[in-house]
């Protein structure tokens, strides 16, 4: 009997196998800048069909006993990195379970795409799956050389270091609690992303304060009569609102768009290439991205979508990657910092009171 109903699973997933390459097959044909290769100068892509890597494996236990407490596991079910700069440009790799149970790994190289692009890539190739064909209309990539002209970028790339990472999660409980915390007269609705920014940032200071046994030089403000978190929420609000104006979104529409974000990037680089004289803290938010309701191939909603923070950040120091938990209420964050000062980190009881470091994943 147990013969059986391993060579039953087997037989599902080879017919899932074949369904899932016929389908990324012709999502590919939507995508066709993803089959092809940078060209030598990794400033446009050759647009050869040569396809992307696809990797298949057989895993000899069930899907529950995979439990991130560190993310070699998560490891092993990723695709193989690659190693040059003329390799595919997305990687697949799939994985199937004694229990029946699936695992998709998928990276695309940032140079062709964000995580607005892989998403939408990922919901084609899901929709493709579930029914064989869609109506959606095909992405446009005959205007992006005339948006985005080949430039080139001054600025010193950042310095790269071993650094330590952990999982934390937000439970959804927790959230209206820290929510009301950070709330004052200034920002009185904050968001539940500034509420757990502005908790990451206070503690991940914290440490380094404590790691150092000094003071280091900050690019914040003076402490004025708010709390230190309330004061951070407020300058994260007053940040976006900044960036995010109508002025500065007319200036981004125009002709001139391009230098506008180019003009950006340089003055982040030579921000980020001054990093002995101060510390800088860089968060991305990939929440309100619906990933766990695009990842639907035909088989159930993910029991888990996260982000394998090695194979993209390459070592970056002080970075939060926040993303939605599968409720799309609590908020689990990947984080990056300097290895001496992780254990002070995750040891912060005001952290603690609202997020648990690396729990396990209810597969």
């Amino acid at each position: 009997m147990i013969k059986d109903q391993i060579a039953d699973q087997g037989e599902v997933a080879r017919k899932r196998s074949q369904k899932l390459k016929k389908s990324l097959s012709e999502t590919l044909t939507r995508f066709y800048p993803f089959a092809g290769r940078l060209s030598s100068s990794s400033l446009s892509i050759d647009c050869n069909d040569q396809g992307v890597k696809y990797v298949e494996t057989r895993v000899k236990c069930r899907l529950q006993d995979i439990q991130p407490d560190g993310d070699q596991s998560l490891a092993k079910l990723m695709p193989p990195p690659a190693t040059t700069g003329t390799e595919s440009l997305v990687r697949v790799k799939v994985n199937f379970f004694e229990c029946g149970g699936m695992a998709i790994g998928i990276t695309i190289s940032h140079k062709v795409g964000d995580v607005s692009t892989m998403k939408l890539f990922i919901n084609t190739w899901a929709a493709m799956t579930q029914q064989g064909s869609i109506s959606d209309a095909v992405p446009d990539f005959t205007t992006i050389p005339s948006l985005f002209p080949t430039m080139d970028f001054p600025g010193k790339p950042p310095q790269y270091q071993e650094v330590a990472f952990r999982r934390l999660v937000f439970d959804a409980s927790k959230i209206p609690m820290l929510k009301a915390q950070v709330a004052s007269k200034e920002v009185a609705q904050p968001s539940r992303v500034e509420a757990v920014v502005a908790l990451l940032w206070k503690c991940a200071r914290a440490a380094a304060t404590t790691n150092r046994a000094q003071i280091t030089t900050s690019t914040l403000e003076e402490e004025t009569e708010l709390s230190e978190l309330q004061s951070l929420v407020k300058q994260i609000r007053d940040g976006m609102r900044d960036q995010f104006s109508e002025s500065c979104m007319r200036k981004l529409q125009g002709s001139d768009g391009f230098s506008e974000i180019t003009a950006a990037l340089t003055r982040s680089g030579s921000l980020m290439s001054q990093g002995d004289d101060f510390d800088i803290y860089t968060c991305t938010s990939w929440c309100k991205f619906q990933l766990y309701e695009s990842a639907d191939f035909g088989w159930g909603k993910p029991k888990w979508v996260t982000y394998f923070i090695q194979y993209y950040l390459l070592n970056l120091p002080n970075t939060f990657v926040l993303m939605d938990s599968s409720d799309g209420e609590g908020i689990e964050a990947r984080v990056t910092m300097d290895e001496d000062e992780m254990p002070f980190f995750e040891c912060n009881q005001e952290l603690l009171a609202f997020a648990s470091v690396n729990p396990c994943v209810q597969l």
